[in-house]
């Protein structure tokens, strides 16, 4: 278990990182947008194409897939249906931004930060399974996450507004490498040596981002909306307890139930700006919401990681 903490530290300590490097300029706001599109578009890619395509695909692997996938698609609904709930029983106002109150206890940071997370602390067999966990996020967070947002409104998603976002290079590294695992493909070790090297600078990568991230968020000003501070903790607290409880007793193998549990733990996913932004929504109160469950999840991540370690592992 203290192998597990020290991992589990270090990780997390990138962060602090890269919140210094902000704060003392070494890495200012203006590098942000040059760094995440060399995760996203580079560093990411390499990293699934590498991880996916090194696994076998067996009959025990088909099977925890096939729990992820349904998981997660029923995840998403649940959850969607707590945050409503929740908002409702708050009375939050204004009206209009309830919606996004709802989102962000629902949506999930299982790609810019689930995927170096899982990645350095559970391996590559557990990663495969984030990645299609991860298939399953996106395709809530242009079609559902949209309906949340627009609640009380008559906007709703079409075809374009849920497909068009999809197109991106780790969405298509992500179906090419389960293709490539199907159909037993394996790449020369050069090919392999050169994708593990790049993927791996992923892991330091994301973690400084996040930091960098927390940087630049006024969080004194944050902290004092205490119903933005509720739904923040809710999200990354309550939303996977409630699915520890609702996975643990049903027939699933371990690395699915390690992996639906561990999703629901991250904090609200970064891409749900934008989103806000294009819809005409509250895109400040999106941002602030993900840069406080961010932060709430240095401190729930860790806890989360070690108790499901000890518990399916």
């Amino acid at each position: 278990m203290e192998i597990v903490f020290v991992k589990v530290a270090v990780i997390f300590s990138m962060a602090i990182l890269g919140y210094i490097a902000n704060r003392t300029g070494i890495l200012p706001d203006a590098a942000n947008n040059y760094m995440v599109n060399l995760l996203m578009d580079i560093t990411m890619p390499c990293m699934i194409l590498a991880s996916v395509t090194s696994k076998t695909l067996t009959s025990d692997t088909l099977r925890e897939a096939l729990e992820v996938i349904v998981g997660s698609a029923v995840f998403f609904v649940a959850a969607a249906a707590v945050s409503f709930v929740i908002v409702k029983a708050m009375k939050y106002k204004p009206l209009e931004d309830q919606g996004v109150m709802m989102v962000i206890i629902t949506a999930v940071n299982t790609g810019f930060m689930g995927f170096p997370v899982t990645k350095a602390i559970f391996g590559n067999e557990y990663f495969f399974l984030m990645v299609l966990e991860n298939v399953i996020l996106n395709l809530y967070m242009y079609s559902l996450c949209i309906m949340q947002m627009n609640y009380g409104n008559e906007h709703k998603a079409n075809l374009a507004d849920v497909f068009k976002p999809l197109c991106n290079i780790a969405t298509f590294a992500s179906l090419l490498g389960i293709l490539l695992l199907c159909i037993h493909f394996k790449f020369p070790s050069p090919v392999m040596d050169f994708l593990n090297t790049v993927g791996d600078a992923t892991i330091p990568l994301s973690m400084i981002l996040v930091g960098m991230q927390l940087g630049n968020s006024k969080l004194k000003k944050i902290l004092k909306n205490y119903k933005l501070l509720i739904s923040s903790l809710i999200n990354v607290t309550v939303i996977p307890f409630l699915t520890f409880l609702a996975v643990n007793w049903l027939p699933l193998t371990n690395p699915a139930k390690v992996i639906l549990i561990f999703a629901a733990a991250f904090p609200c996913a970064v891409i749900t700006v934008a989103i806000a932004s294009k819809e005409n929504k509250n895109a400040g109160l999106m941002a602030e919401g993900v840069a406080l469950s961010t932060l709430f999840s240095m401190a729930t991540l860790p806890i989360t990681s070690i108790i499901l370690m000890s518990l399916y592992m």
